[in-house]
């Protein structure tokens, strides 16, 4: 990366020179920031936090120590060697000191001393819905990482390697009864008729090291490695693809620096083959859907972590697949999630996302941060339709909860504010009709509970229609005030189940 990165800003100014031309401070700037991922505009951070945290980690990824800054440092000696080895600091600049600051100036001229106040909705009573707290473990805090159903039952993965179910509408029993039980963080779980898939991230902090795993489960919660060597994967799709009447698995390996959208087929020896349909980093989430109406499955996938959005693969006859953009999004937007469904009614797919991580180098409420619906035009070309602020939203979930005929959205945000608007952890937002899409927002004291990472909809309580759960994750490096971290640790909350009871 580090030498197209070179490569591109020679080109340019050597451009410019032909042209007995200086580039301006803009182009400078795109020219520098543009090659890697779309160029943020300066004026989404503050000032302060480009020059503290930003700049540095932006020319050590240059391949310039500037202000005492050291990533060596910062990462370890193993971690860097890593980081190193794809191209993430050169150990020769890509840019001269004099170029860097030009580019450095113009940045913290147009930065804000600080952003607007994030606009909140007032939040109506989620009356609709009713809350039930559970507990998975006795152990302070909560680190709920997946969560699924099976055999009318919620399944819940956790940070500690346990896979269980639950009972939530008087099942028996109704705590917890384990089906699995590793020993590293589990982040998506999958019933399938030949045995349960289960992902294992490896390490669930930030590393380039390769040591996640997807299982397949025996009767007895035994673990089969179905592939390993997994870059920290987070979501996986089991599908038939082809139509030959077996299912493909594609995982998207989250990563770090670099990471991978890779599809698994079977072969006649009961194992898979690889292909790596993408190296982009930040892969998290893959849906699969004919795009282009001629009758072969696609894929849509989402890719954050630096270089933001939301492709599709193309699925020709013979079973390869195309890429091509349909959104991109600022760096700084911290997108985390999209649901593909048809919210118009007219016939083809439109994208909901939701923006908000706050967690790499500029923790500071953003008011771009929330939650989007993008429209087909019906060539997938998609334009945004509507933008509902919420800070630090990371999972969405559109479903017609209350069966009128129109698509709600259900929020969960991570990244809340929890000192000025707690209440806004989770946000329900029904569609209420009329001419211009609008809608109310609603939630639950409930919301209170946790810190909800994950977000999931489906009939946990066996009426036919559609509930949500919420898992709580609370190791999370965003401070919150410390009243409400002691009362995660004390309450020991894991899932909140909202049953649905619009009938």
């Amino acid at each position: 990366m580090s030498s197209l990165i070179s490569l591109f800003v020679g080109l340019l100014l050597v451009s410019y020179c032909a042209a007995d031309t200086e580039p301006t401070d803009r182009e400078r700037y795109v020219a520098v920031c543009g090659n890697c991922h779309l160029s943020p505009d300066p004026a989404e951070l503050p000032k302060a936090i480009w020059a503290k945290s930003i700049l540095p980690e932006m020319a050590a990824r240059m391949g310039l120590v500037t202000y005492g800054y050291d990533p060596a440092t910062l990462l370890g000696e193993a971690e860097f060697a890593l980081a190193r080895a794809h191209g993430q600091y050169p150990e020769v600049p890509t840019i001269t000191y004099d170029e860097w600051e030009a580019v450095r100036a113009y940045i913290l001229a147009q930065a804000p001393d600080t952003l607007p106040l994030v606009p909140v909705p007032a939040l109506a009573d989620l009356a609709d819905f009713s809350a039930r707290a559970l507990g998975v473990e006795d152990q302070g805090g909560a680190l709920v990482s997946c969560l699924g159903t099976k055999d009318g039952r919620l399944v819940v993965g956790d940070g500690y390697g346990s896979l269980v179910s639950l009972g939530t509408n008087g099942q028996t029993p109704a705590g917890p009864v384990s089906i699995s039980q590793g020993r590293l963080p589990l982040t998506h779980y999958q019933p399938h008729p030949e045995g349960d898939l289960l992902l294992e991230i490896g390490n669930i902090y930030p590393t380039e090291a390769h040591n996640g795993t997807l299982y397949r489960l025996g009767p007895d919660g035994s673990r089969r490695v179905v592939v390993d060597s997994l870059h920290r994967p987070v979501y996986f799709l089991a599908e038939d693809l082809d139509g030959d009447g077996t299912a493909e698995i594609v995982i998207c390996e989250y990563g770090n620096y670099t990471g991978a959208l890779t599809l698994l087929r079977s072969d006649d020896r009961n194992s898979y083959t690889k292909q790596r349909l993408s190296g982009v980093a930040g892969s998290i989430r893959v849906v699969a859907r004919d795009m282009n109406d001629d009758g072969h499955k696609d894929l849509v996938s989402l890719h954050a972590q630096g270089d933001e959005g939301i492709d599709v693969y193309y699925q020709a006859a013979d079973g390869s697949f195309e890429r091509q953009s349909l959104l991109h999004f600022s760096p700084v937007w911290g997108t985390s999630w999209f649901e593909l469904v048809d919210f118009d009614g007219d016939g083809d797919q439109d994208l909901i996302t939701a923006h908000g991580d706050n967690a790499d180098y500029s923790n500071v409420r953003k008011p771009y941060h929330g939650v989007r619906i993008y429209e087909n035009a019906g060539d997938n070309t998609f334009s945004l339709r509507y933008f509902q602020a919420l800070p630090g939203a990371t999972r969405v979930v559109a479903r017609d909860f209350d069966r009128d005929g129109d698509v709600d959205l259900a929020v969960a945000c991570n990244f809340a504010d929890y000192s000025r608007n707690p209440e806004a952890a989770f946000v329900y937002l029904e569609q209420t009709g009329g001419a211009e899409l609008s809608f109310t927002a609603r939630t639950t004291p409930a919301a209170a509970a946790g810190r909800w990472l994950i977000l999931e909809a489906g009939d946990y309580d066996g009426d036919g229609d559609d509930d949500l759960a919420l898992g709580s994750f609370t190791l999370n490096p965003a401070p919150v005030p410390a009243e409400v971290a002691q009362r995660w640790r004390g309450d020991s909350v894991d899932v909140v189940v909202l049953k649905n009871r619009m009938q």
